[in-house]
């Protein structure tokens, strides 16, 4: 048996080493991810503003000064309301849940003629309470806590300005680290994959702002209480696909239950017909192609990213995938059709 060179040694015990080193650092990992994910949505921005002479860092801080425009023009007329909305709502829920428990279990007990097996009522309230427990403990795993939630979240928008900033001098500097013809392949697979992750950024927070406008409004107009508040959850948690339209759904149709089952009907219509705009039209128009993703492998990167990092992990699991498949297709896939004469 040859035993291995002191130079592939050498290698491996740097790779092991490295590895470590990534373990023992992750949440370090998960903000410099974040901010590269911010980056990769600001940087076209940057760009468009080169051509017109305008300094990345005059870009980025409109960025940043528009986006915090909005949120305060938006909170000084939305959020008193939001918050009045809050606080009937959670002094209403044990109500609004016992009354729906209520229908719940007459709704069963009609069913149970047929003689199928059925769940506990109680057994889904436990579910979802234990599902969220997990996901708000490996969030603050992943953030040190609500107080490095708060500086990682600053770091994050402190880093994604470096990154667009010196975005070209940053890449060609990693490049050079690489042998030749890694090095040519990575100088055109990362403005791919810088794209890819961007837009998909881009694209998801209109979807989410459509898509709470349209099930805000539509509450509003069928007179279900707390149409605000459950607008405005769709909305942010519709940044996470799968989420945000059942969670605010559930809302929706309990307060709706609880002026009468007919309401109850016409608000899930609403929430499925948003879902249909949303699947058909807007993600479609907005976000496109732009991942290449199936929904299933969408929805276990959700669920990987969530068991790894929570919320965090959730938000940052499908650009990270849009990201390796596009290095996927670019070296295999689309060499493969290639070769086989396909123009795909």
């Amino acid at each position: 048996m040859t035993p291995l060179p002191w130079s592939t040694i050498g290698r491996i015990a740097l790779a092991v080493f490295a590895a470590w080193v990534l373990v023992q650092t992750w949440q370090v990992g998960m903000v410099l991810l974040t901010a590269l994910i911010l980056a990769a949505a600001i940087l076209p921005a940057a760009r468009w503003g080169d051509q017109r002479r305008i300094p990345r860092l005059v870009t980025v801080i409109g960025v940043y000064a528009g986006f915090a425009l909005v949120v305060a023009v938006l909170g000084r007329f939305l959020v008193p309301a939001l918050a009045e909305q809050t606080q009937a709502f959670v002094g209403q829920l044990p109500a609004h849940l016992e009354n729906a428990r209520g229908l719940t279990q007459r709704v069963l007990a009609w069913v149970a003629r047929w003689d199928l097996p059925l769940p506990s009522p109680s057994a889904g309230g436990d579910g979802l309470q234990k599902v969220g427990q997990v996901l708000v403990e490996n969030t603050l795993r992943a953030t040190a806590g609500v107080l490095g939630a708060v500086v990682g979240f600053f770091l994050v928008l402190v880093l994604a300005a470096y990154l667009v900033l010196d975005a070209e001098r940053i890449g060609f500097s990693l490049a050079r680290m690489l042998p030749p013809r890694p090095r040519a392949h990575a100088l055109v697979l990362a403005p791919r994959v810088l794209a890819v992750m961007g837009g998909y950024v881009r694209g998801q927070l209109v979807v989410s702002l459509c898509v709470g406008t349209v099930i805000a409004v539509g509450l509003a107009l069928l007179g279900v209480p707390y149409w605000l508040l459950i607008g405005g959850i769709a909305f942010a948690l519709n940044v996470v696909p799968f989420l945000g339209s059942p969670a605010a759904a559930v809302l929706g149709i309990v307060s709706a239950v609880n002026i009468s089952p007919m309401l109850g009907l016409w608000t899930g219509l609403l929430f499925w017909g948003a879902n249909l705009l949303e699947t058909k039209v807007l993600v479609p128009q907005f976000v496109g192609r732009a991942t290449g993703l199936h929904p299933i492998a969408v929805l276990l990167g959700i669920l990987a990213g969530a068991q790894l990092a929570g919320v965090v992990g959730a938000l940052v699991a499908i650009p990270v995938l849009a990201g390796v498949w596009e290095v996927v297709r670019a070296l295999y896939v689309e060499p493969m059709h290639r070769a086989e004469g396909d123009p795909a």
